[in-house]
């Protein structure tokens, strides 16, 4: 879209207490002028002195820099939901307002075309129930060279993503522990994540949001696109870049990453795969570069783990207790 055009494509944006990188994305999403703009805003946590200021910063800038004709929803919270529980229900809020819609959080900072990008699959799809969601990050850390400007996988990335309310209404932020145990033992859970190493990962993961163990709201997106069978987008080149990467952060401190502020690129034309097909191969990576799970070579894999775990380990607990139990005798009391 040039700057002359208004998108036509509702926007909910999501804030907290990062002013910086709030103003970043929201330059962004100010040049698309959305004809509906959401706003949601957590509130502060009573032990932090000074982000209540913080927060209230940012709504009074964010209510004051919205300088085109549109519709301004807002669901700024007098109390601190966190993180996880704060975004699924904003989620939910938008879409019970919206048939379809773009989601960026304030550290998710789009390129220029990733909300023609966004647009034109949220219409092409919009009746395809298979489809559950469109991710703006590619993990891979690559441009990938093709053809077709995205493709399917079985994963969903949250750095900027987008989806209908026919998807969403999938979504519980809490899994019952009953319904967890009936489907990780079916024959859906084995044949969505066909690997050995990746169902281990994902059924640790999801027992853990049973008793919501991680503040988080994406393991439970991802469980009930896995219980829908449901298939995710993913862009060919990079069209978000997190900017949120700090040593106090919740979720990226690891400054190191090669996921913080990852290159981000534009797309001019957007061509579609011809079937909608899950690509095994870059899924597989994926779950390999981006989750650290192994699908091939694992034999490698657990003999590194035999190594470390049943010779390294035990072997350095013995050394410690030996120098311990010789530096203990050679003490005079």
């Amino acid at each position: 879209m040039n700057q002359n055009q208004q998108l036509d494509v509702p926007v909910l944006f999501l804030t907290f207490n990062r002013l910086e990188t709030a103003k970043e994305v929201f330059a962004q999403i100010r040049k698309q002028k959305p004809s509906q703009l959401f706003l949601e805003s957590d509130g502060p946590r009573p032990d932090k002195p000074g982000e209540s200021d913080k927060v209230h910063t940012i709504r009074k800038f964010l209510l004051d820099s919205v300088d085109w004709r549109c519709q301004v929803h807002t669901l700024f919270r007098p109390e601190n939901l966190g993180s996880g529980k704060a975004v699924s229900d904003a989620v939910t809020w938008f879409f019970s307002q919206v048939e379809y819609g773009i989601i960026l959080e304030d550290d998710c900072l789009p390129s220029d075309s990733f909300f023609k990008y966004a647009r034109e699959l949220l219409l092409k799809y919009k009746n395809e129930t298979s489809i559950m969601h469109i991710a703006g990050y590619n993990p891979l850390d690559i441009s990938l060279n093709g053809t077709d400007s995205y493709y399917f996988t079985k994963v969903h990335q949250c750095w900027g993503w987008a989806s209908w309310r026919r998807a969403w209404k999938n979504f519980s932020f809490d899994i019952d522990a009953d319904d967890y145990k009936k489907f990780v033992h079916s024959r859906k859970f084995k044949q969505f994540f066909n690997h050995i190493e990746e169902r281990r990962y994902w059924k640790r993961v999801f027992k853990e949001m049973t008793t919501h163990q991680i503040d988080a709201w994406d393991y439970q997106w991802e469980y009930a696109i896995a219980k829908n069978m449901g298939f995710s987008i993913c862009p060919c080149r990079n069209l978000v870049s997190n900017i949120g990467f700090t040593k106090d952060a919740l979720h990226t401190a690891d400054l190191t990453s090669k996921d913080n502020n990852a290159l981000r690129y534009e797309i001019t034309e957007i061509n579609h795969p011809d079937k909608i097909i899950l690509n095994k191969e870059l899924s597989d990576r994926i779950s390999e570069e981006h989750y650290n799970i192994p699908i091939h070579n694992l034999g490698k894999y657990y003999l590194h783990h035999i190594y470390r775990d049943f010779l390294l380990h035990p072997a350095k607990e013995f050394i410690k207790k030996f120098y311990k139990r010789n530096n203990t005798k050679g003490k005079v009391s």
